[in-house]
């Protein structure tokens, strides 16, 4: 069926306009490239100043940049508008089967970079199949662990004995101050992917997910005893509380929380107010003994539809621009929050931990990280465990394993037949 779907896709681009986004020359003679992302928080005008610095680091290439929030629907609504786009790694089995994005050795080659050589090895996982290599590598986001000093201690928990003792210590039941806030939205889906990745789950099969185990239904038992049986994390929490737990003063009978997993996007916000009392570590083992840390990541990728070989001299060029490890383009990237995956900017990185705190401990855990599985349709198969699963679980307090089962069956059926489409 995808077979079918790619080549219906790819006759539907033969038959529209040559070349992406009708780019040939720009108005003043440059080679025009479209670019579109959604950087449109925080990490925009980081990925502008790399951008910017590459229009003015040459005459013959013009890079044009949209920032969308709904760059994907832009995209795929006529890919032949742009030339590039930035493409989260768990999104790109699903644009590489349905045919939208091109094969980009070529480009590798004329850059001057080797993808085997110059990528941390976990983006051979996501950016490579066996017809090829379709994408360039820009960031791995981990899972965060943030926890505040005055509340912990000097040690911070590293596993659930030492969440227990805090509990004590905090005297949690009375005190509303809980070692961990359990987030409902937000950060959701790398919340249950942490408890089956702790736990050992084995959680795909073929193209789709396979939760309709007992492994799997022991793990996500483990998130709800968390809250209902060792009261570790407040229960009733609503949309974003666990960073709202995280950042609260105590007291009027706000909950609040000694510890938050995240991402690199709370780290800001989390610095303001807690100041010197924010403490980042590696993940705690929570859940099992088997290391794990959910992550993700950002990668450039190229349009199937670009044919124009001037258009694809200037990504290379551009390409060659961004990952050049003498000119430290990358370090714009980091300075946003974010941990390039380039190997020699992860070595200029990790020597300044002060001044990029957040990927200096991410960067500790990339052997241990863990992406959604690169199959088709991946997002649509989590969907389901992201609003149902999850919410139940975390919501109800005489939850029994029957009716977990039963739900984690119907996840499994809706994964499977969503790979199939």
């Amino acid at each position: 069926m995808k077979k079918r779907l790619a080549m219906a896709l790819a006759l539907v681009m033969a038959l529209s306009l040559m070349g992406a986004g009708g780019t040939a020359e720009a108005s003043d003679g440059k080679v025009k490239i479209s670019f579109i992302n959604s950087f449109t928080g925080g990490d925009g005008p980081f990925m502008s100043k790399i951008v910017d610095g590459f229009n003015e680091s040459q005459d013959t290439y013009y890079i044009e940049q949209l920032q969308d929030a709904d760059h994907y629907t832009k995209f795929k609504a006529d890919p032949n508008n742009f030339d590039m786009l930035i493409i989260h790694a768990d999104w790109i089995s699903t644009y590489h089967a349905i045919g939208l994005l091109r094969e980009v050795s070529d480009i590798y080659e004329k850059a001057g970079i080797s993808f085997e050589d110059d990528f941390h090895p976990i983006t051979q996982t996501y950016a490579k199949y066996d017809d090829g290599v379709f994408a360039f590598p820009l960031d791995l986001y981990a899972e965060t662990y943030y926890y505040n000093k005055d509340l912990t201690g000097d040690s911070a928990p590293a596993n659930y004995d030492d969440m227990i003792a805090l509990r004590d210590k905090l005297d949690s039941e009375n005190s509303n101050i809980y070692p961990i806030a359990l987030p409902l939205t937000g950060d959701h889906q790398w919340g249950w992917m942490t408890a089956l990745g702790q736990s050992g789950c084995n959680w795909v099969e073929d193209e789709h997910i396979k939760l309709d185990t007992d492994e799997v239904c022991d793990a996500f038992m483990k998130i709800h005893d968390l809250i209902y049986v060792d009261h570790l994390s407040p229960a009733g929490l609503g949309a974003e509380d666990h960073f709202n737990c995280f950042v609260a003063e105590g007291g009027s009978g706000v909950a609040q929380s000694a510890m938050m997993l995240s991402g690199p996007w709370k780290y800001t916000t989390s610095k303001e107010v807690l100041g010197d009392k924010l403490g980042i570590g590696t993940l705690p083992q929570i859940y099992g003994d088997t290391p794990c840390v959910p992550a993700g990541g950002h990668t450039f990728a190229v349009s199937a539809n670009v044919t124009d070989q001037d258009v694809l001299d200037g990504i290379a060029a551009f390409m060659a621009y961004v990952y050049n490890p003498d000119d430290d383009v990358l370090l714009n990237w980091a300075d946003s929050g974010q941990a390039p995956i380039h190997l020699a900017t992860m070595e200029k990185v990790k020597a300044q931990p002060d001044v990029y705190p957040v990927a200096a401990v991410n960067y500790t855990i990339f052997d241990d990280a863990m992406i959604l599985p690169a199959i088709y349709n991946i997002r649509e198969q989590v969907k389901y465990v992201n609003e149902t699963v999850w919410a139940t679980v975390l919501q109800t307090e005489d939850l029994n394993r029957d009716d977990l089962m039963s739900m984690l069956e119907e996840a499994t059926m809706i994964a499977e037949e969503l790979s199939l489409l």
